[in-house]
């Protein structure tokens, strides 16, 4: 978990107990009941571990698909340059038929 990632958990528990707790005072009645404020702070850390948790594993689909990306490149270039080298021999062989057929038929 990042740093940043830890600040943002820390603000929004700490926002969530200041909302709820102001809230909670605009009734007349048990202005504070720390049972409803540990809730929504429990509910809202609960929540930004799940988004964090989410973002984690999105970067490491992301890596994962960068690192398939790079070996498919890698072997598209070699089978490419495979290709290029077969058909080099294959095309130094036709011309080299192509010139013994010509030696043959006109010798």
């Amino acid at each position: 978990m990042e740093t940043r990632d830890t600040v943002f958990l820390v603000v929004m528990v700490l926002s969530s107990f200041l909302l709820s707790f102001e809230w909670l005072r605009r009734f007349e009645y048990k202005s504070t009941n720390p049972l409803i404020i540990l809730s929504v702070m429990v509910l809202v850390g609960t929540l930004a571990v799940m988004l964090i948790s989410v973002n984690n594993r999105l970067q490491e689909l992301e890596n994962k698909m960068e690192a398939k990306d790079r070996t498919l490149k890698v072997n598209m270039e070699n089978t490419e340059t495979k290709i290029e080298e077969r058909m080099n021999e294959l095309s130094s062989k036709v011309d080299n038929a192509v010139y013994e057929f010509n030696r043959r038929k006109y010798h």
